[in-house]
């Protein structure tokens, strides 16, 4: 039974538990797209998600302490917010953690003055991207680039 969901910024305390979570949900989306040389968060290190806790916005979701899942924004050009890493671990998708973890950089994008949210996805990954749609977000153009 889940007590308390928590919503925070992450701090360098948090950077394994994202490091862990991010390698978990994205080995998951790797063997759906079938294209796991291409996922460079697979790659990704511990010096690597530091960094960006000390240089995005980085936030984690906790279930009673523990994490679940986290998120990562930037701030571009023209207040444009790029999102990345979006990452449940697979064993608590489908409760709405990821959902919230959206509202949140939502809510903090407004804050700064963002008039738009962009990601990347894997068009492949039906579930995801109707998972997207049903929250705000819309389909601005398609791409056969990797990156």
């Amino acid at each position: 039974m889940m007590d308390q969901i928590t919503l925070t910024r992450a701090t360098d305390a948090d950077a394994q538990d994202v490091l862990d979570i991010t390698k978990r949900a994205f080995d998951l989306y790797a063997r759906e797209i079938r294209k796991r040389e291409s996922v460079a968060a697979l790659y990704e290190t511990l010096s690597d998600v530091l960094s960006d806790i000390h240089n995005k916005n980085v936030f984690v979701a906790k279930i009673d302490g523990e994490t679940v899942g986290s998120v990562r924004f930037e701030l571009l050009s023209d207040g444009i917010a790029y999102l990345s890493r979006f990452s449940i671990d697979p064993e608590a998708q489908n409760l709405g953690i990821g959902g919230l973890l959206l509202e949140k950089v939502r809510i903090e994008c407004l804050s700064m003055g963002v008039r738009a949210i962009t990601l990347h996805t894997a068009s492949k990954m039906r579930s995801t991207v109707a998972f997207y749609l049903k929250n705000g977000y819309y389909i601005h153009s398609i791409s056969k680039d990797s990156d």
